[in-house]
């Protein structure tokens, strides 16, 4: 039996720990600052949940106890999360850094090597199944001949209300998305841009179609730029439906995203923890999920000395225990991974998911559990 840990209980802890609950390989920690919330969540798949307070050694006794943590928690507790690992002889994996953390949580490398642990930075859908696409485009090409990457990420809501505003995942991030300066490599230099910028209309397959994609902060011009050889540029897009995109534009245009606190009649509120916490309150039709999600990354170079681009594209759908397309494929790279690391099969380190394990092995694995995928190469 593998033991891992879930940290953090909400949409997406609950989602991995539900997907965990496939395998009866595997026992499983639910952890979460709320511990009523965390042993509902182990409670629904038959596993054991409790209380942690982050800012005692509670994380770090937990911790010791099993093999690997999936971290499905706010970004920026990931650097004290990965030393709580450390700490604990655990190996780790989370959803991602939003470019800066994650650069600062690749610099553990050698502390994670000299323990024999495993870390893997950013393993959801994007940044995730991103790199693990542009690592296959890459490998399709003449090595050291790629030259651009394009990685755009988009959704649809198919059920009666589709395309009205809507939440895709943590409220918190999407502001940050919308808020914070993007980064990216062009021409081999990093460059920052301004959030919400760079937009451009990107074909998706059917259903998702044609949607407004913009720059936003992200991990993946972080690592790709290292870790694919003679990269110029390699560009990351936000597509979400054209609704939800102009919904978020005009309430951080309003300055709903603002962390600055105003004077309200009941008091100073600080503008973002009201929004966010509206946000996140919004619930799934009664009907249950029923989006859809494309991912689409474009690698472009030589393939036997001749100009191609390789297009790999991930389909993810609702999965069979109801949860949405967007929850479930941030979701099952995170499983995959901790399922992996409480194997031995990632090696000692800090790794990016574009170097962490063989791209073609993990998107079999993925595949099994319910992502589909596809790939073309064209002149």
């Amino acid at each position: 039996m593998s033991r891992i840990a879930v940290l953090g209980a909400g949409a997406m802890g609950s989602a991995a720990a539900v997907l965990l609950a496939r395998h009866d390989d595997a026992e499983l920690l639910i952890l979460d600052v709320d511990g009523t919330r965390a042993e509902r969540v182990a409670e629904r798949i038959g596993a054991r949940g409790r209380a942690i307070d982050p800012a005692t050694d509670e994380l770090v006794e937990a911790l010791k106890g099993v093999e690997a943590v999936a971290a499905c928690i706010p970004y920026r507790a990931n650097i004290a999360t990965m030393e709580a690992a450390l700490a604990a002889g655990c190996h780790y994996a989370d959803l991602g850094g939003l470019f800066h953390v994650t650069l600062q949580q690749w610099e553990l490398h050698e502390r994670f090597a000299q323990a024999g642990l495993s870390a893997v930075l950013g393993i959801g859908s994007a940044p995730g199944i991103t790199n693990v696409l542009a690592r296959l485009g890459a490998d399709r090409l003449d090595p050291g001949s790629v030259r651009s990457i394009d990685l755009v990420d988009g959704a649809i809501d198919l059920g009666a209300e589709g395309g009205v505003f809507g939440v895709p995942y943590s409220a918190d991030t999407v502001l940050d998305e919308f808020t914070l300066p993007a980064m990216v490599f062009e021409d081999g230099e990093l460059k920052e841009v301004p959030a919400g910028s760079g937009v451009i209309e990107w074909d998706f397959p059917e259903p998702v179609g044609t949607q407004p994609a913009m720059y936003t902060l992200h991990s993946e011009p972080a690592t790709l730029p290292r870790t694919i050889p003679g990269v110029r540029d390699v560009r990351w897009r936000l597509a979400l439906p054209r609704a939800v995109h102009e919904g978020f534009a005009f309430l951080v245009g309003l300055g709903l995203a603002s962390r600055d606190p105003v004077m309200t009649p009941s008091g100073p509120l600080v503008p973002r923890e009201v929004l966010a916490s509206v946000l996140n309150q919004m619930t799934v039709s009664d009907d249950g999920p029923s989006d859809r999600e494309v991912i689409d990354v474009r690698v472009s170079g030589t393939a036997e000395g001749r100009e191609a681009t390789v297009r790999c594209l991930a389909f993810l759908e609702p999965s069979p225990e109801a949860l949405s397309a967007g929850a479930f494929g941030t979701a099952i790279p995170i499983v995959v991974t901790a399922r992996w690391m409480a194997q031995g099969l990632v090696a000692p380190g800090v790794h990016p998911p574009e170097t962490a394990f063989d791209a073609e092995a993990f998107t079999r694995d993925l595949e099994r559990e319910g992502v589909r995928f596809s790939t073309e190469v064209s002149s």
